[in-house]
């Protein structure tokens, strides 16, 4: 395969500033994922890897991931013989339950606030970060913003995430007081946000906790959702590989009672199908907008210092060139002799972004989606029902920042004797 050399149509240039909706939910750009390349920036990654997604934490992740697809497990099995299910919602939970565990001590999702689930205000968020009619003219759409009453609508959607994340900060901080011993990321945080600069550590302000935990919860479950739902959709709109995975996964565990990470290392097809399902659904088909900070060039057109460039993954995912004249079907077996990854430096494929501004969080999420796919298909056997075809199964999509099913993925699950 020819290394992939990004080129202009891979890449969208403008020169207008982030949404205004971005700089007000991430605490005027005080997170990880938009805040400029720069000292800040450099400490807060440093925290969130070092203490969210580091060794310290990883049995804890491991341990609680298990947990959670057992339950799924178990809920599955106890639904109501021949009748579907919708995995959007049963996979949802699973990782709502899995982030808010390991990074809060347990799972806020089912609980209410100021009338809203948590669910809701993400959703939320989401919409507003698509931007506004301002965003894209600046000169009238400013009077529109405010007459339709988005302002309001992102004021309100603010003020609901915040006072969400300040009850999660206010019930640490009573923990701690009580028991100093149980700690979790959040009382990490609030264990630095005590220090100082001067004895040579980073000391974070409220904001700054607030913002990474804003990461948590924005960064770390759609995505992670969307794509082990389009891998299911994948396969099972394609009989052949969804035979093909299951002979695999029941081979490599016999009769055990459950699927545990260190059998995951042994099922190679697995992972081919989750590289595909990445590479034909990046889960953000633009990834998040970078601002060039030096004069260059790309395919020699000139990029300003300043200007915002937005890379299109779903376009290098797809492009005949380097994936042949099937770059469009779903065939896993493409990776048997390709050396294309996640996050490289041949940029085949980039669902999660590349060089140090990738997501720090690729590894753990790649774990979550082959974990809870190899469960999935190891203990059940799954049909769409409604009397139509597995093939038939509707694969349109919508969406913004992520794009997911525009319908919900409901299959019916038989359970594997």
């Amino acid at each position: 395969m020819a290394k992939q050399v990004l080129k202009t149509n891979d890449l969208l240039f403008c020169t207008r500033p982030f949404f205004e909706a971005t700089k007000v939910l991430t605490y005027n750009f005080l997170d990880i994922a938009f805040s400029p390349y720069d000292n800040h920036w450099k400490e807060m990654r440093k925290v969130f890897v070092s203490e969210l997604l580091g060794p310290t934490r990883a049995g804890l992740f491991n341990d609680v991931t298990e947990m959670e697809i057992e339950a799924l497990v178990q809920s599955i099995s106890s639904h109501p013989s021949g009748t579907a299910i919708n995995l959007n919602n049963k996979l949802l939970a699973l990782v709502f339950a899995v982030m808010c565990k390991v990074a809060f001590g347990k799972s806020y999702r089912e609980e209410p606030f100021r009338g809203a689930t948590l669910k809701d205000m993400l959703d939320e968020a989401k919409n507003m970060l698509g931007g506004s009619i301002g965003d894209h003219l600046p000169i009238l759409g400013r009077s529109l913003d405010k007459l339709s009453g988005w302002n309001d609508r992102l004021k309100k959607c603010f003020g609901n995430l915040d006072g969400y994340v300040q009850m999660v900060l206010d019930e640490h901080l009573s923990e701690i007081s009580d028991n100093g011993d149980q700690k979790d990321f959040v009382h990490v945080l609030i264990e630095l946000s005590s220090r100082n600069n001067a004895n040579g550590s980073y000391g974070l302000t409220k904001d700054d906790m607030k913002a990474l935990i804003m990461d948590v919860l924005t960064g770390g479950t759609d995505t992670i959702v969307v794509t082990m739902v389009w891998a299911m959709s994948e396969i099972i709109r394609n009989p052949r590989v969804m035979q093909k995975l299951q002979h695999e996964i029941r081979t490599c565990i016999g009769r055990k009672p459950k699927i545990q990470r260190s059998d995951i290392m042994q099922m190679k097809y697995l992972k081919m199908v989750v590289k595909e399902t990445l590479r034909l659904h990046p889960p953000a088909p633009l990834l998040i907008p970078r601002e060039c900070m030096n004069d260059c060039q790309v395919g020699g057109y000139n990029v300003f210092r300043g200007t915002r460039v937005l890379i299109n993954a779903w376009a290098i995912g797809r492009d005949p060139r380097i994936w042949g004249d099937n770059s469009t079907q779903f065939y896993p077996e493409r990776f048997l002799n390709v050396e294309a990854d996640f996050v490289g430096e041949n940029f085949d494929m980039v669902p999660f972004g590349g060089g140090r501004r990738s997501c720090p969080a690729f590894s753990q999420a790649a774990t979550t989606v082959e974990l809870t796919l190899g469960n999935l298909l190891y203990f059940f056997d799954w049909e769409v029902g409604d009397g139509l075809k597995n093939e038939e199964l509707n694969m349109e999509e919508k969406g913004s920042l992520v794009v997911f099913r525009k319908s919900s993925l409901s299959l019916v699950p038989t359970k594997h004797n």
